[in-house]
């Protein structure tokens, strides 16, 4: 065994003291602490910035990038109803419909007892759509404002119906053939 000089052993005396101070200063943002300081934030988004600006325009990520398989809706109307939330006094029944009809879609929402129009009503050629409806009085009945969100596959559609005073449900239907 070789004996140590004393610039090692001064290098490793240093080491085990400053490692351990350096490892205790270095914050894990998951763990808590103080964190990066505001200009270093700034930095960090700056520079992540730049990186998926640089990665979107790069022509290999552009030839990776598959486009999705455009659908071709079926003329039809779907059907989706949902059911009262259990114990809920404001949060009943609820019935979407979707018409295709020549590639034009419409669809409107029925619930306490009025029937809007669904507004806005956009779908994208992979099959999702979204629409909105504002929130009407019909009558002596309020029909909160909501949103529908769903996708189309094949003669299927699945969605998602929000009202503005209860939570989100899903639903599903088929398609049946318009008649004519």
């Amino acid at each position: 065994m070789r004996p140590r000089s004393p610039r090692s052993l001064s290098a490793v005396l240093a080491a085990s003291i400053l490692l351990p101070a350096a490892a205790q200063a270095q914050v894990n943002p998951f763990r808590g602490g103080q964190g990066l300081s505001p200009e270093h934030n700034q930095l960090l988004f700056e520079s992540v910035a730049r990186l998926n600006a640089a990665n979107r325009a790069s022509p290999i990520a552009a030839a990776q990038s598959v486009p999705a398989k455009a659908i071709q809706l079926a003329d039809g109307t779907w059907t989706v109803q949902g059911t009262r939330i259990p114990g809920s006094r404001r949060c009943g029944e609820w019935l979407v419909r979707l018409t295709n009809a020549g590639g034009q879609l419409s669809g409107v929402v029925s619930q306490a007892r009025s029937t809007v129009p669904i507004q806005n009503l956009v779908l994208t050629p992979d099959g999702r759509f979204s629409g909105t409806t504002p929130e009407r009085l019909v009558g002596s009945n309020r029909a909160p404002a909501s949103k529908v969100i769903g996708q189309f596959w094949e003669d299927a559609v699945s969605l998602i119906f929000e009202s503005e005073r209860c939570p989100a449900s899903q639903g599903t239907a088929t398609r049946r053939a318009s008649s004519g």
